[in-house]
């Protein structure tokens, strides 16, 4: 009888990983986009030595697209790796240089690695937002920063708590980020809010015109009243820090101001927050001798934009890479010693 009831659960088991295992390949071949790209995929390509890194939030991954067109237009003689942390922020985006990334670009007396000499860090005026000092180390820092000891020493002194749980998520999303029914998961909760809305944009291409302007307007909100936390004191010393390293090994720093949506900004936005943010970083850049580039509008147009507003979409990504080669970041292309041949 206990055998029956054993070999009736194997079968029942089996069943529902078969039924699991069909359902990923048939929604894989309906939703095939490609994992997005995170911290971890930046620090396993530092195995190497690019000659130039880029930190940014996530739109990082618009930088790794520029580095795919500088590597295609010198022919392979520039190297760039992009790190993208999603979720931003000043404060976070440092801590990755000095917790992750130091150890892989320093040598053991704390030198610079070759060829590196080149440095840029993407920002947009939310990267530096704060309505007050958090508590706790920040969620991102924790889901896409953390190694495994800082999980363990963090549940050692903590215990298992929500905040700590975010790596182990993050992991787990991560082992299974070739699944289909794991990236629709996540992309449904990130992108498009409910399943509803996932099936409305596969099929008609399209969220739905109420939902559009709802987050339209959070976005006129957030940006219109962005001078109420924007240089906040606890992102502006982050900067300072990084600011000091790369002064100290004499890497050549950019500071890009990211490209936004247009129709995220109204007159008033563009008053109360872009102008006024642009204008301190360049003066920031004038004191701490930093070059600092305005790319925040002028290029890309709306349909160069993902649905949430914010992202640059893969055309975008293209367009504003070689626009940002043939313009502001021309230089890029010349860090190398080559033949003049050799560069296009």
């Amino acid at each position: 009888m206990a055998e029956n009831s054993w070999r009736a659960v194997v079968i029942l088991l089996c069943g529902f990983l078969v039924a699991l295992f069909c359902a990923d390949i048939v929604l894989g071949r309906f939703y095939d986009a490609p994992a997005k790209r995170q911290v971890r995929n930046g620090i396993h390509e530092l195995s190497r030595v690019p000659d130039i890194l880029v930190v940014s939030s996530s739109h990082g991954r618009s930088f790794h697209v520029l580095g795919d067109v500088l590597r295609e237009q010198t022919d392979g003689l520039v190297d760039l790796i992009a790190i993208p942390l999603e979720a931003g922020k000043v404060h976070a985006m440092e801590w990755l240089l000095h917790h992750r990334l130091k150890p892989l670009i320093l040598d053991n007396e704390q030198k610079l690695k070759k060829p590196l000499t080149h440095m840029m860090f993407g920002i947009t005026w939310w990267d530096t937002c704060r309505i007050s000092t958090p508590t706790e180390t920040a969620l991102n820092i924790v889901t896409h920063g953390w190694t495994t000891a800082d999980y363990f020493k963090d549940v050692a002194s903590e215990g298992a708590t929500e905040l700590n749980r975010n790596y182990v998520r993050n992991l787990w999303r991560h082992l299974f980020d070739h699944s289909a029914l794991v990236k629709t998961r996540f992309a449904i909760s990130e992108n498009f809010n409910r399943f509803t809305n996932f099936m409305r944009v596969m099929i008609r291409g399209q969220m739905p015109d109420d939902e559009y302007q709802q987050t339209l307007s959070r976005w006129h909100d957030d940006i219109e009243n962005g001078y109420q936390c924007f240089l906040s004191d606890m992102d502006m010393q982050a900067l300072d820090r990084f600011v000091e390293f790369t002064a100290q090994q004499n890497i050549d720093l950019t500071i890009v101001l990211f490209p936004l949506k247009p129709d995220t900004i109204t007159p008033a936005g563009q008053k109360n927050t872009i102008e006024p943010f642009a204008a301190a970083m360049k003066e920031y850049g004038r004191e701490h001798s930093v070059r600092v580039l305005d790319m925040t509008s002028g290029l890309l147009q709306d349909a160069d934009f993902m649905l949430d507003l914010d992202h640059v979409n893969a055309q975008g990504n293209i367009k504003w890479a070689e626009h940002a080669l043939d313009n502001e970041l021309s230089f890029l292309r010349n860090i190398v010693d080559a033949p003049a041949a050799t560069l296009q």
